[in-house]
């Protein structure tokens, strides 16, 4: 899928997002910056209430979906506290992502300016779903030409046995529904983290080092922040299994590395830069529920096959 952004940066353009300003109201331009600083502070608060939600809702159904021990919810509160700090950075990125030239929420932005929005519906989600599927293609490739073989070799051989899956006891239609919702959820919270925050602050520190004759990080400097971003997206799905998987700081930081999630945060981070972060959002969301149905089918099957 051809890249449409010029010099790293991104396009929003009329036939995907069109956006037409309201009618000029009467007053000066400190009522106008009144007004935009009321705006930017509804559009942090909404922002950081859907990051909050989509963690309150996402962690405890995923531990109950995937290990069936409510008393494993203790694990996601240092999650939560990740959450909470990146939601309080939100303010901080909306103006970073200003000066910066970056996309952040176009469609929340304009609608929280009081601006008309015409966008082509299909073109978000045709551009988002096919992100998607370059996602999920990243990852599956970083599974079986990387993960699979090292446990091959780690257990001596093609006589590999998986570790018993808890969730695939569990009936599909509720892997079905509890998935979905885990993926809406995580989806809508991570994005924001990850893709809002995390990539505002990132390109602040590497646009101290280059920037082109905007002001904006160039080209070269959006990559960077791309592929660290999507490192430390994988690296935070990583370490839940820091404590039995990896024994030392240095290994834990390979590790994430050769996580999936560390190939599929780069490909939504490309997106998100091309579309802003309601697209990413679809994209992450769509390929999340995509897996849990493929994954409900195949224990459906398997309990056919079975029976």
């Amino acid at each position: 899928m051809e890249d449409e952004a010029i010099e790293g940066h991104p396009r929003i353009y009329p036939d995907d997002q069109v956006t037409e300003p309201a009618a000029e109201a009467c007053g000066d331009a400190r009522a106008d910056r009144v007004a935009d600083r009321a705006a930017r502070r509804r559009e942090s608060a909404l922002l950081a209430a859907l990051a909050i939600a989509g963690a309150i809702v996402e962690y405890p159904l995923a531990f109950a979906l995937k290990s069936l021990d409510r008393s494993e919810l203790v694990r996601a509160l240092p999650f939560l506290g990740v959450t909470l700090v990146l939601a309080s950075l939100i303010p901080l990125s909306l103006r970073l992502n200003d000066e910066l030239g970056l996309p952040g929420a176009p469609l929340i932005t304009a609608k929280f300016a009081g601006e008309r929005l015409h966008f082509s519906i299909r073109s978000l989600l045709r551009v988002s779903f096919g992100y998607a599927f370059l996602a999920a293609v990243a990852g599956a490739s970083v599974l079986a030409i990387v993960i699979v073989p090292l446990m091959l070799i780690q257990h001596g051989g093609p006589g590999l046995k998986l570790p018993n899956m808890p969730m695939l006891t569990v009936a599909p239609g509720r892997i079905a529904f509890v998935g979905a919702s885990v993926a809406i959820a995580a989806a809508v919270s991570e994005e924001i983290q990850f893709r809002l925050v995390l990539f505002a602050i990132l390109g602040w520190i590497v646009g101290l080092m280059s920037r082109d004759s905007r002001g904006h990080p160039g080209r070269r400097a959006l990559w960077i922040v791309t592929l660290a971003q999507g490192y430390a997206f994988g690296l935070i799905h990583l370490a839940p299994l820091a404590g039995t998987l990896f024994h030392s700081m240095s290994r834990l930081l390979l590790g994430g590395l050769v996580m999936p999630q560390t190939w599929e945060g780069v490909v939504f981070g490309r997106l998100y830069l091309r579309r802003g972060l309601e697209a990413s959002i679809i994209a992450h969301a769509s390929m999340d529920v995509a897996l849990f149905a493929l994954a409900a089918i195949g224990v459906l099957s398997a309990h056919l096959g079975a029976g």
